[in-house]
């Protein structure tokens, strides 16, 4: 292979992405490298590539020499020194680093560390050695065709109590067992918070947290509890069902800082009175967000969606605010994963460009957020029943880049037609956070 290109200015033997595509195919591969200090350290599992601002490989596993095992996030550069020319020192993106690799490492008696902006320090190695050709699959100590990074995820969840399956069949019904440890586990999160807080709270926040998608999930969540679900109901009741929805995205607008919210007449509302302080424009993530993705539109798509179930309200005057819950909970009970799933999706405007909450989006609440509620709720019984029933029989949903990983990870090439349900989505969800355990 050859290593060096000489350029005027730059020395590159290769492009960072091949050296990014190198970490994924070979570090597990590798024996062993040594950090600068001297500690061995192994790859059991080289993280998922970053697919935001930040480092380059998340939640990777490592064995380090006096430190067992470890977990987070991988930088990787053609030279050490890469590090402080690409302000990473300064960015609190890269507090999570707990490997620096690079090519060409400082060789000095005493190299400059890799410092964090958290004050804590990232172990330097060499990747050196993953450009030299790989030794054939037994030299390594591992069966034909075996990935090491798999071999070594495997021996940490069968220490768990999640061993290798030995066909097809058994890697179904263990993902159909970790599935369903996933929904339990959030179905009793969802039970702690309603013991905390009127149930139609917990609905309203975690709805509104899941169309914040992964950059404004917190800003959703609190916005959320800025504009309490108790107020905002109360308030839209009192209006005509017409004016509903712009309302709703009125208040919640206005709460989020992110723009003018205006009333009829064209001028500010006031902030009633019982609702918290205005978010600041800065706490949302908005660079580089698709305009489809932008959180003003995904306001309006919640203002829909939350006026639908505030209609359903209509003459019922018993607390107004459990409507979401009852609306919600009505639709689970009917038993129709597409019912559901159209319920918490909201075409564009005019029905012209893409949807409010797309029915991908909708099909995630529903899986994470409606089902695991409605079987946390204290009632008789039905609606646990209905919420797991549905959920066990959800179709596939949208693959992302956990389930996308661990699939490539830990299920042979020839078993990959097994994820084909929700549930065994989320079955490879729940073994992703029994590794981060």
């Amino acid at each position: 292979m050859t290593l060096l290109l000489e350029e005027k200015e730059e020395y590159r033997p290769i492009p960072e992405k091949a050296l990014a595509s190198l970490w994924q195919k070979r570090a597990a591969r590798q024996r062993e490298f040594r950090t600068s200090a001297g500690r061995r350290v192994r790859v059991l599992y080289p993280g998922r590539p970053g697919t935001a601002a930040g480092p380059d490989f998340r939640d990777a596993l490592l064995e380090v020499e006096g430190l067992g095992l470890v977990q987070g996030d991988v930088e990787l550069h053609l030279r050490q020194q890469d590090w402080y020319n690409h302000g990473h020192a300064d960015d609190p993106n890269y507090n999570g680093v707990v490997l620096h690799g690079a090519l060409e490492v400082d060789t000095r008696a005493k190299p400059q560390p890799t410092n964090l902006r958290s004050g804590h320090q990232a172990p330097v190695i060499s990747l050196a050695s993953l450009l030299e050709e790989e030794a054939p699959a037994q030299d390594r100590g591992y069966e034909d065709g075996e990935q090491a990074a798999g071999q070594g995820l495997w021996a940490l969840l069968a220490a768990r109590g999640w061993p290798r399956p030995n066909d097809a069949d058994g890697m179904g019904h263990l993902l159909d067992a970790a599935g369903d440890a996933r929904f339990q586990a959030r179905s009793a999160v969802f039970t702690a918070l309603n013991s905390q807080q009127p149930p139609s709270q917990t609905l309203y926040e975690g709805l509104m947290e899941g169309l914040g998608y992964r950059a404004n999930r917190q800003p959703f969540l609190k916005l959320a509890q800025v504009a309490p679900w108790r107020l905002l109901a109360a308030e839209t009741l009192a209006c005509s069902a017409a004016e509903r929805a712009n309302l709703v995205e009125s208040r919640l607008l206005q709460l989020s800082g992110l723009g003018d919210a205006r009333v009829a007449d064209g001028s500010r509302p006031r902030r009633p009175s019982g609702y918290g302080r205005p978010l600041l424009a800065q706490e949302w993530h908005t660079f580089r967000v698709r305009p489809s993705n932008h959180p003003r539109r995904r306001i309006a798509g919640a203002a829909r969606l939350l006026a639908r179930f505030i209609d359903s309200a209509d003459g019922d005057a018993d607390s107004p605010e459990d409507c979401l819950v009852r609306g919600l909970a009505a639709v689970v009970a009917e038993g129709a994963p597409a019912r559901l799933a159209a319920a918490l999706t909201v075409k564009a405007e005019a029905g012209k460009g893409a949807a409010l909450v797309g029915s991908d989006r909708a099909r995630d609440l529903a899986v994470n957020v409606v089902l695991p509620f409605c079987h946390a709720l204290p009632a008789d019984g039905s609606a646990e029943t209905a919420a797991l029933a549905i959920y066990r029989k959800f179709p596939k949903l949208q693959a992302n880049e956990i389930t996308r990983e661990m699939e490539e990870q830990l299920i042979s090439p020839d078993w990959r037609g097994v994820v084909n349900s929700a549930r065994r989505q989320q079955g490879l969800i729940h073994l992703h956070r029994q590794l981060s355990g």
